[in-house]
């Protein structure tokens, strides 16, 4: 038997739960081959060590109480409210309202990021007016100006240009 093997089997072997026939291949195996011995002996001393342990009684109400702890239902706390409505509510309905609570947030957010007394370069009332509001959606055109691309196509325009 290889050594693979053997070690595989070592525990079912130290538990007498292998054939008659293997568990003589793996006794002559034991013999023969030192770095298997020794990985027997270890286990043997930590079954040894495992068995002098004194063995730990639970108190006579442990099972009892560990039943009822299983059987009861969680219902403690605010989670299992919310969980209830939303067992009443379909998905479309509970998308929405999350949908809802993320955009009143957002406002929220944005409205006390953008406060006139946090940036003060947002006093100024150029700075606020609607040209200039419009005029920064602009980022959002196919190409924003000052862009690499605009560049280019300020030149691909301007080679037009001079060709006609």
């Amino acid at each position: 038997m290889k050594c693979r093997i053997v070690q595989k089997k070592l525990s079912a072997y130290q538990d007498r739960e292998l054939e008659l026939q293997e568990q003589e291949q793996v006794t002559s195996h034991l013999l023969s081959c030192r770095t298997c011995h020794e990985r027997h002996a270890a286990l043997e001393q930590v079954w040894q060590t495992l068995a002098e342990l004194e063995e730990i009684h639970p108190d006579p109400w442990f099972y009892r109480q560990l039943v009822i702890k299983i059987k009861e239902p969680c219902e403690q706390g605010l989670l299992p409210n919310f969980q209830r409505v939303f067992r009443l509510m379909p998905s479309p309905v509970i998308a929405s309202i999350l949908l809802v609570i993320g955009i009143l947030a957002g406002t929220y957010l944005g409205s006390i990021l953008t406060r006139h007394d946090l940036l003060p370069s947002q006093n100024d009332p150029l700075i606020n007016s609607q040209g200039t509001f419009f005029s920064s959606l602009k980022a959002f055109d196919p190409v924003p100006p000052g862009t690499l691309a605009h560049g280019y196509l300020q030149m691909a325009n301007y080679e037009e240009r001079e060709s006609r």
